[in-house]
C-alpha cells in the first residue's frame, strides 16, 4: 500500500467542502419562493435583489475564490521548503532509483540533486558541509539537528585525510563524496561498507552495511575555523 499524501488529501478535502458550500448556496437561491405582487403588499419586506442581491453574490464568489485558492495552495505549502531549511525538507521525500546514480571513486554511487555554482574542493582544503547519514532509510546522524532556529551545526573536515587522522572526515566515504562537488551543491551518495564502517557494528548499523549520505557543500576554507563541528559520535 502506498503512503497517504497528506497535502494532496488536505487539498481534496478543502475542494470537496468548497463544492458542497457552492451547491448549498445555489440550492437555496433556486429554491427561494418568488414573491408575488399581492404577497409583497402583505409582506413589504425588501426582497434580496438589486444591489443587496448582487452584493451577496459577490461575497459568495469571493468566499469561493478564497477557498479555491487555499485548496490550490495547500499542496504547495506542504511541499514547499521552509525558509532556512530548503535542502532538508526536499531531501526527506526524495526517492532516486539506484540505476540513476553515477559510479564514483572506489565503488561510491552518487547523484547530484543540485550542482551548485561555486568552487570545487581540492586535497588539503577544509570543507564545511551539512550532511545526513542514513541506514535502511533511518537517519542515524545528521548535522541538521535542531535546524530551523540555529540552522544545525555544520561539519568541517580536511579533504584527503584518512579517518582517524586529525581533521579527517569520520568515514572515508564522506571524504570521497565531495570530490567534484561545487559550493552550493547537494549530492546523495550510496557508500559501500568498505568506505563506511566495514565489519564493525556501529550503533544500529550492522556489520558490512552500505549507508547513504545526503551532503550539501556549504563552503571551502583554507584553514580550520572555530565553531565547526569536528566531532562525531559514530
Amino acid at each position: 500500500m502506498k503512503p497517504i499524501n497528506k497535502s494532496k488529501l488536505l487539498s481534496h478535502v478543502i475542494l470537496g467542502l468548497t463544492l458542497i458550500t457552492l451547491l448549498s448556496t445555489l440550492t437555496r437561491e433556486t429554491s427561494r419562493p418568488k414573491l408575488t405582487a399581492r404577497a409583497m403588499v402583505k409582506n413589504p419586506a425588501r426582497p434580496r435583489t438589486g444591489i443587496h442581491g448582487s452584493r451577496r453574490k459577490v461575497l459568495n464568489l469571493g468566499s469561493l475564490a478564497t477557498m479555491l485558492a487555499v485548496a490550490g495552495h495547500a499542496k504547495a505549502y506542504k511541499s514547499s521548503p521552509l525558509p532556512g531549511q530548503p535542502k532538508k525538507q526536499s531531501l526527506a521525500r526524495l526517492k532516486i532509483p539506484r540505476d540513476e546514480y553515477t559510479p564514483g571513486p572506489k565503488g561510491l554511487l552518487y547523484y547530484d540533486i543540485e550542482t551548485g555554482g561555486g568552487g570545487s574542493p581540492k586535497k588539503g582544503q577544509r570543507v564545511v558541509v551539512h550532511y545526513s547519514l542514513k541506514w535502511k532509510g533511518i537517519t542515524i546522524i545528521t548535522s541538521r539537528q535542531g535546524a530551523g532556529v540555529t540552522g544545525g551545526n555544520p561539519y568541517g573536515f580536511d579533504v584527503g585525510e584518512q579517518p582517524g587522522d586529525p581533521g579527517a572526515a569520520f568515514i572515508k566515504g564522506l571524504d570521497l563524496a565531495v570530490e567534484g562537488m561545487q559550493v552550493g551543491g547537494v549530492r546523495r551518495v550510496i557508500v559501500p561498507p568498505e568506505l563506511a564502517y566495514g565489519k564493525r557494528q556501529v550503533g544500529e548499523i550492522e556489520p558490512n552495511s552500505e549507508v547513504m549520505l545526503d551532503i550539501e557543500l556549504l563552503s571551502i576554507k583554507t584553514s580550520d575555523v572555530l565553531g565547526l563541528n569536528r566531532s562525531v559520535r559514530l
